[in-house]
């Protein structure tokens, strides 16, 4: 996967998206860390500036539509060479990104 992979979809909270990215992911026979999965609920101008350049950020935004929140997923999410699941019932494929930084996690 080259990118950032990003879904959106309709999730009354953050933890029913992550459960619903393991079962998705669980069908698929894959494993996600979801260490490297961005989960954005409520208005998503200012994570997605930080991520994608304005251009992207702009076109992911109006992409979203009237869903509530977007799933970003990182390439660092599947060990290499694995294909991520291409849609769900719940999460909508809006395309893949190139990210303008790297992503850093907390220790």
């Amino acid at each position: 996967m080259s990118g950032v992979t990003v879904f959106a979809g309709d999730f009354a909270s953050l933890p029913l998206v992550f459960a619903h990215l393991l079962d998705a992911a669980d069908q698929s026979g894959l494993a996600l860390d979801l260490d490297h999965v961005e989960v954005i609920q409520g208005d998503p101008a200012k994570r997605l500036a930080h991520v994608f350049s304005s251009d992207d950020a702009t076109r992911i935004a109006a992409a979203q539509g009237p869903r509530d929140t977007l799933v970003l997923i990182f390439p660092e999410a599947l060990i290499p060479g694995a294909r991520l699941f291409e849609e769900t019932l719940l999460l909508h494929p809006l395309g893949t990104a190139q990210p303008i930084r790297k992503r850093s996690l907390a220790p």
